[in-house]
């Protein structure tokens, strides 16, 4: 009967000036068994103390709401409800608002793809947050203290979806309003009127459109108006980048026993008008408003 050859261990390779040790392919020592190189050995430890020090140091304040699939489930399209209340079509409802700090970089970072492409509406975000904050997929991150603009056209007394639960007398946009740059209406006649706040409308806390009686007078009910307005930016997550961040760590006061430790996720979110199609964002659910409205109503929260 044959013998098999021994395999012999990779010699060094000897370059100029250096010898490069070759790592053997055969009996490789097996360091998991307690072997006390695991006690020796010199560790370069992430300490999730200095992540949640950056975090709370240099992260923006946002509002962070969990995605909840809403049960509106049609089986017979396998598609959300059309003009559901709760969810519009979308498919989700937002729950559980908490404020919390991320720091949210990179915005876009490729921007040289403009000068091949022109316009390119990505609108994407890198977002980390202290590991206790476990970020889902489509859950929504409204930015407390950064303003941008939207421009729409809006139907006066629009009642589809979760706009049918509006109180009497108001109207929302897609997003609450914060403040309002102008707002236009042409009549039958053709004449561009100039709609004034506190005259024509006032602004909700909610962030709705309240007609005043002379707005009554000026726009029809289902008549179009223009408005422009800036809101609160509001981020979905599509992407877990770094959905886990466990380390296997020890310190020097016990090098013989490690700790398994969560580090902040990472995520990448975009903004909810690019990913949400149908509309309104979606709404958040809580449970001590009898109407299914949020404190802060139909706009998103």
């Amino acid at each position: 009967m044959a013998t098999k050859p021994k395999i012999k261990p990779a010699a060094p390779i000897t370059r100029p000036g250096r010898q490069v040790e070759v790592p053997s392919t055969i009996k490789a020592q097996d360091t998991t068994q307690g072997d006390d190189l695991l006690v020796r050995k010199t560790r370069a430890d992430f300490r999730e103390e200095e992540f949640t020090r950056v975090i709370r140091q240099h992260g923006k304040y946002v509002v962070w709401r969990k995605a909840l699939l809403c049960p509106c489930f049609n089986p017979e399209t396998e598609q959300a409800t059309v003009n559901c209340q709760l969810c519009n079509q979308d498919g989700y409802i937002y729950v559980q608002p908490t404020r919390i700090q991320a720091l949210m970089f990179m915005f876009d970072k490729k921007t040289s793809i403009y000068e091949k492409f022109g316009l390119y509406q990505e609108g994407s975000v890198n977002v980390t947050v202290e590991a206790k904050y476990r970020l889902g997929f489509r859950d929504s991150l409204e930015m407390e203290d950064s303003i941008i603009p939207m421009n729409e056209l809006l139907f006066k007394n629009n009642r589809r979806g979760r706009r049918s639960i509006l109180p009497a007398g108001v109207d929302s946009a897609r997003f609450r309003i914060r403040d309002v740059a102008a707002m236009l209406y042409q009549d039958k006649a053709g004449n561009v009127i100039a709609l004034e706040e506190s005259i024509h409308f006032t602004i909700t806390d909610e962030g709705w459109i309240r007609w005043t009686p002379a707005g009554n007078r000026c726009i029809p009910e289902g008549g179009v108006f223009t408005i422009h307005y800036d809101f609160h930016p509001i981020f979905l997550v599509h992407s877990w980048m770094h959905v886990t961040r466990d380390d296997v760590s020890g310190r020097k006061t016990n090098p013989s026993e490690d700790r398994v430790i969560a580090h902040p996720v990472q995520a990448m979110a975009k903004l909810d008008f690019l990913v949400n199609s149908n509309g309104l964002p979606s709404m958040e659910l809580t449970t001590a408003s009898p109407s299914g409205f949020g404190p802060s109503g139909v706009p998103h929260g």
